[in-house]
C-alpha cells in the first residue's frame, strides 16, 4: 500500500536539536514500591476496591468504578498494599495507592484473552481493553460498552492512528515496533477495527521514516480498508485538533473533543496495549518513556512499570551538579517535573531534561549562530543538514532576550495551526480589553500550542496572554461558541472532572 501525502502549510519543524533518545531500549528493575494514581489517562477518578495490607498480583484490578467514565486501574507489581491516600499530582489532587513490591516479574493475566483473537466476539474484546486499562488511551478514551469512553463504538466514524512525532523530543516508533513489535501493531489496528467495525481507519507516520513506511506498506491489509498517510513532522500537527480536519477535512469542534465529533486518535504505544490485552492478557502495568534532552548522560528509552516515582528511572543517568528543568512529554506545552517522588503513569511519553541557564550571552544578536534555532532564519543554523551532529541546536531554558514591545511580525500568525491572529489578541488581553471582539478573533479556537510565544523574536509570552483572554471571558459570562455540527456524548463529556 503506497501512502499518500497530507500537506500542512502552518506549524513549525524542529530540525536537529540536541538530546535526541537513541534506538535502545532498556528495561528499568521493578522498584521497592510504587505508587498508583487512581486517576490516569481519559476518565474520571475510579474507587480503591482493596484494602490496605491485602496482598495483590502484578495486574490486578485495584480501582474501577463501572458508573462514570473511567477505566480501571491495577497494581503493576507484585506486592502488598501499604497507603491508600490522596496525593498532589501533576497539580491536582487525586487518590493514590502505595504499594510495596516483592520484586518479582510475573503478572496476572486477564480471563478470556485469546491469542487466536479472531475467535472472540466484538464485544470480548470490548471487555478486555476496558479491564486492561487500555481504553484510557488517547485523549478521549478508547470507545466500548464499558464507559471508557464518552461514545460507544457503533457511534465512531473515524479511527486515526499516527506515529508523526512533532515535538522537539520524540519517543521513537523504531523502538516501538522493533522485532514482533510491527506485527503485533498491525494486529492491534486488526483488534481496534473488529471493535469498531462501521469506521473508517487512518494511519498517519513521519514521512522522514522511509524504511518503517515501507514494512508497515507490505504489512497493511489490502483490502483498502485503512488509509495510510505520510505528513512532515511540522509542529502540532500530531494533535487531535490539527490532523483531524487534516486528514478527514472540515472543522474541529474547539472546546470540545474528537470523540465528540465521532472520532477517536490514538498513538502506536495504545495499539500496542491493545493488543497485549486482547491476545496475550496483559493488564496495561509497563509503559515505554524516551529519556531526552541534554541533562542526561544516556538518552535512551526505557520500560518501566507504572507507578515507579521519578526518581528510581532517572537518578543513575543525570549529574548531581547540574541544575536542571525536568519536563514530561513536551518541551512547548508539558509540565514541569519538580517532585522526583512522583509515579510514572500511563500517560507518560517522554521525560526531557533541560539544563537551567538563565545568563546573557554578550553580542548574542551578533554571533551567528551555529547552535541557535532561528524561525526568522537568520542564524547559520539553518544551513546545515538536518541530522548534523556537529551542528546540533542547543536545548535549554534561557529565552535568549529580555521582554520588548510587539513589532508586528506576523511570526505568530505565520505558524499558527488554527489561522488565528495571536499578536492581535495579545494586544487586546495586554490592554485588558475582554470583550466581544476576542470572540470575533475567534480566541476559543487557539489550542494553546505555545508555538506563537517560540517565535516570537520580542519573547512576548503571547500564549500566556491568550489564556488568560480566554479565562476573562468565562469569568464573564461568555461561553465557548457552538460548533456548526451536532455533537455526540456531550453529557458524558460533560461529566469528565
Amino acid at each position: 500500500m503506497i501512502p499518500k501525502y497530507k500537506a500542512f502549510p502552518r506549524g513549525y519543524e524542529f530540525k536537529n536539536f540536541e538530546g535526541q533518545p537513541e534506538g535502545k531500549l532498556i528495561q528499568i528493575k521493578i522498584p521497592a514500591g510504587v505508587t498508583i494514581p487512581l486517576r490516569q489517562g481519559f476518565g474520571n477518578e475510579v474507587t480503591p476496591v482493596v484494602e490496605p495490607g491485602q496482598r495483590v498480583a502484578a495486574g490486578q484490578i485495584i480501582g474501577r468504578d463501572d458508573e462514570s467514565v473511567s477505566s480501571p486501574v491495577h497494581s503493576s507489581v507484585n506486592g502488598k498494599i501499604a497507603k491508600i491516600g490522596k496525593i498532589d499530582y501533576l497539580g491536582r489532587e487525586v487518590g493514590a495507592i502505595t504499594i510495596e513490591s516483592d520484586g518479582t516479574g510475573d503478572w496476572q493475566k486477564l480471563q478470556g484473552c485469546s491469542s487466536d483473537w479472531q475467535g472472540l466476539s466484538a464485544e470480548k474484546i470490548g471487555e478486555l481493553i476496558y479491564l486492561s486499562g487500555a481504553g484510557a488511551s488517547g485523549r478521549a478514551g478508547i470507545p466500548t460498552e464499558f464507559n471508557s469512553s464518552v461514545i460507544a463504538p457503533a457511534e465512531v466514524e473515524n479511527v486515526i492512528i499516527q506515529g508523526v512525532g512533532s515535538e522537539v523530543h520524540n519517543l521513537s516508533p523504531d523502538v516501538l515496533l522493533k522485532g514482533e513489535g510491527l506485527s503485533h501493531f498491525i494486529e492491534g489496528l486488526k483488534i481496534l477495527k473488529k471493535v469498531m467495525a462501521g469506521a473508517r481507519f487512518h494511519l498517519v507516520l513521519n514521512k522522514s521514516q522511509k524504511s518503517l513506511i515501507n514494512e508497515v506498506s507490505q504489512l497493511l491489509p489490502t483490502d483498502n480498508l485503512i488509509n495510510f498517510f505520510t505528513v512532515t513532522p511540522k509542529y502540532p500537527v500530531d494533535h487531535d485538533e490539527v490532523l483531524t480536519p487534516l486528514l478527514l477535512g472540515g472543522k474541529f469542534p474547539h472546546g470540545y473533543s474528537v470523540a465528540n465529533i465521532g472520532v477517536v486518535v490514538l498513538d502506536i504505544q495504545a495499539v500496542l496495549h491493545v493488543y497485549e490485552a486482547v491476545a496475550e492478557g496483559k493488564s496495561l502495568i509497563e509503559r515505554t518513556v524516551a529519556l531526552c534532552g541534554p541533562g542526561f548522560r544516556e538518552k535512551l528509552h526505557v520500560k518501566l512499570r507504572l507507578g515507579s516515582p521519578l526518581e528510581h528511572v532517572i537518578r543513575d543517568n543525570v549529574d548531581a551538579d547540574k541544575k536542571l528543568r525536568l519536563v514530561l512529554n513536551s518541551c512547548l506545552t508539558g509540565q514541569r517535573l519538580s517532585d522526583l517522588s512522583l509515579p510514572v503513569d500511563r500517560t507518560f511519553t517522554t521525560v526531557t531534561a533541560l539544563l537551567e541557564e538563565n545568563e546573557s550571552q554578550f553580542l548574542a544578536f551578533a554571533r551567528p549562530g551555529f547552535r541557535r534555532d532561528s524561525y526568522s532564519r537568520t542564524c547559520l543554523s539553518s544551513l546545515f543538514k538536518k541530522n548534523s551532529k556537529m551542528f546540533q541546536k542547543t536545548c535549554g531554558t534561557n529565552v535568549h532576550g529580555e521582554l520588548r514591545p510587539c513589532i508586528f511580525c506576523t511570526f505568530c500568525e505565520e505558524v499558527c495551526p488554527v489561522s488565528i491572529i495571536p499578536h492581535l489578541l495579545f494586544q487586546h488581553v495586554e490592554r485588558d480589553v475582554i470583550d466581544e471582539n476576542l470572540l470575533r478573533y475567534k480566541i476559543f479556537d487557539c489550542i494553546e500550542c505555545n508555538l506563537c510565544s517560540y517565535v516570537c523574536p520580542s519573547k512576548i509570552p503571547v500564549a500566556e496572554f491568550i489564556k488568560k483572554g480566554k479565562s476573562g471571558l468565562i469569568s464573564e459570562g461568555f461561553e465557548i461558541p457552538a460548533p456548526d455540527t451536532a455533537l455526540k456524548g456531550l453529557e458524558k463529556y460533560k461529566s469528565v472532572e
